[in-house]
């Protein structure tokens, strides 16, 4: 849609996405396909659907969702409701009609006025505390244009502005369209093994290595690479001895761990998605600490 971004949430009162208080913007879509994606309903450009079984009742609503769906993806089964994933093509009738708010749409279009209102009311909270604006996904920069419209409206407005992205962008339109309107870049490296981020991720990881050193390279703001803890995964020994190494090779010292979260999980039923990856439990303190040991030993 010209003009419009498709946004499936908005974030206040986020301090872990920048300094200072923040209002967080997710976009959606992302070229990667990280098998423990902390927002996979982000993952698709388009819309998603959510359903939560435990909020749909059946026998009181009279199943209007069933009459809406042309796709012939919704049926009962013991009183219970059946969402068949592969049939639906996520239009938002049902949930348009679902009273009890078991199935919803995610996702919204909002123009750059109509998304700048609703974060520049949040303003005397940055004023106050240093914080601003994160764009952040799915990966937002494949609503680069958008983007690029956004921050010059918050920048012309006095908002700091920040960007988490997975580094997997056209370095020379980023450069054009972002750069100069932007205070700081949060840039998450999970895999330095290319055929390991093609497993995991499901692209090879040449372009984002390249990124991150073009803009270490002639960036005027701090690019702060973040490295997510995935037990198994990234939070190997091999992987986080082979990125400090690349790290200290090139000389960037501005990196911070993220230790794993499992909360993502919860979303993989209510989204009808399936990944093969399925870690349920927290980092220990323990795990965490050889994970700094690793990243430290290089």
């Amino acid at each position: 849609m010209n003009g419009k971004a498709y946004i499936f949430d908005i974030k206040r009162n986020a301090s872990e996405d920048g300094p200072g208080i923040r209002t967080t913007v997710f976009f959606k879509g992302c070229p990667l396909s990280c098998s423990w994606c902390q927002n996979p309903e982000g993952i698709a450009a388009g819309p998603s659907l959510s359903f939560r079984a435990e909020l749909c009742h059946p026998e009181d609503c009279g199943l209007p969702c069933f009459k809406a769906c042309n796709a012939k993806a919704i049926s009962l089964a013991d009183r219970s409701l059946r969402l068949d994933w592969e049939r639906c093509n996520r239009c938002g009738r049902c949930a348009a009609v679902c009273s009890n708010h078991a199935l919803e749409q995610v996702g919204q279009w909002l123009s750059v006025d109509e998304l700048f209102y609703r974060v520049a009311i949040d303003k005397p909270f940055f004023d106050a505390t240093g914080g601003g604006v994160t764009a952040s996904g799915g990966e937002c920069t494949i609503q680069m244009n958008f983007l690029h419209e956004f921050f010059k409206k918050l920048k012309a407005a006095g908002i700091r502005t920040a960007i988490e992205t997975n580094g997997m962008f056209n370095f020379g339109r980023f450069a054009r369209l972002l750069l100069p309107w932007l205070d700081l870049i949060y840039f998450d490296l999970k895999l330095i093994d290319e055929a390991a981020s093609i497993r995991h991720t499901g692209h090879s990881n040449r372009a984002i290595l390249d990124n991150l050193l073009r803009l270490t390279e002639c960036a005027a703001v701090p690019v702060k690479v973040r490295i997510p803890l995935i037990p198994g995964i990234t939070a190997t020994d091999e992987n986080l001895r082979g990125i400090a190494k690349f790290l200290r090779e090139h000389r960037i010292k501005q990196v911070s761990a993220l230790p794993y979260n499992p909360l993502w999980l919860d979303k993989l039923q209510r989204f009808g998605i399936d990944t093969e990856y399925r870690c349920g439990a927290f980092m220990s303190d323990a795990e965490l600490e050889r994970c700094i040991d690793s990243l430290q030993a290089c």
